[in-house]
């Protein structure tokens, strides 16, 4: 099993502060059958910048940890991009790191006020370059669970949504996971990832798997288990046409 989204380097943003912490976040992963993980660190944590260099420099010291410690979990690089005017404006996007390099999948943290219309630029000059935009835990941004067709918008125009196994598990509450549940029901997920940043917490991965086969059937939860490993290959993930979400639940689009 593969975690997409998970901040597991050290020392890089607010995840685990030593080497020690992320080899025993590594130990949990491996419990909980997990043999990958895609590391995503953000991309700018008060004044400093999470460089390409940088992060692959803490990737080769955590894997070679692992063997050392003779830990089966392979640990690829990426990263997770906050939407702001400096990204827009003044830094090239052309910089941020890809989920495994090669890809064209590129991680983006919505702000909780978003501009539509600032959002939707950058989306749109990012896929015109080429890249696939992942809208990053989306059923915690108090803006998009106020204005759900922001981001039907966004997945009705080529971007793909990555949510938290803790929002589909309820372990964030039963608004959040009421909120995950029904996008997942109306098409707009596609992705799950733990989004864990340190050791004790879980992943809680399966768990969400088995919630999301309970609830909508063994054919979504294998379609959203296969687009992990999709994106870490460069593969085109499978998409189902999104549908709109209103206070009430799914208004369809027929």
């Amino acid at each position: 099993m593969i975690d997409i989204h998970c901040h597991i380097l050290p020392g890089l943003d607010d995840g685990p502060g030593t080497i020690e912490e992320s080899l025993k976040m590594a130990e949990e992963a491996v419990f909980e059958g997990i043999d990958t993980i895609v590391a995503t660190p953000h991309d700018r944590v008060d004044n400093s910048v999470n460089h390409r260099q940088r992060i692959f420099a803490a990737i080769d010291e955590l894997n070679e940890a692992l063997r050392e410690e003779n830990i089966p979990l392979q640990v690829l690089p990426g990263q997770e991009a906050f939407v702001s005017s400096e990204l827009l404006s003044e830094r090239d996007f052309l910089d941020l790191l890809p989920v495994n390099v090669n890809t064209s999948y590129i991680y983006l943290e919505l702000p909780e006020k978003p501009l539509p219309s600032y959002v939707k630029q950058l989306v749109r000059e990012m896929q015109a370059t080429g890249f696939h935009p992942v809208i990053a835990n989306p059923e915690k941004n108090p803006y998009v669970t106020q204005h759900s067709d922001f981001l039907y918008d966004l997945v009705k125009n080529g971007c793909l949504v990555q949510i938290t196994a803790a929002s589909v598990n309820g372990d964030l509450g039963g608004k959040v996971r009421k909120f995950t549940h029904q996008l997942i029901g109306a098409n707009l997920v596609h992705f799950i990832g733990s989004n864990n940043h340190r050791s004790g917490k879980g992943f809680g991965l399966m768990k969400a798997y088995q919630e999301v086969a309970k609830q909508f059937g063994n054919e979504m939860a294998y379609m959203l288990m296969q687009n992990n490993w999709k994106m870490v290959e460069g593969a085109v993930v499978v998409r189902d046409e999104p549908v709109k979400i209103n206070r009430r639940g799914m208004k369809r689009i027929f």
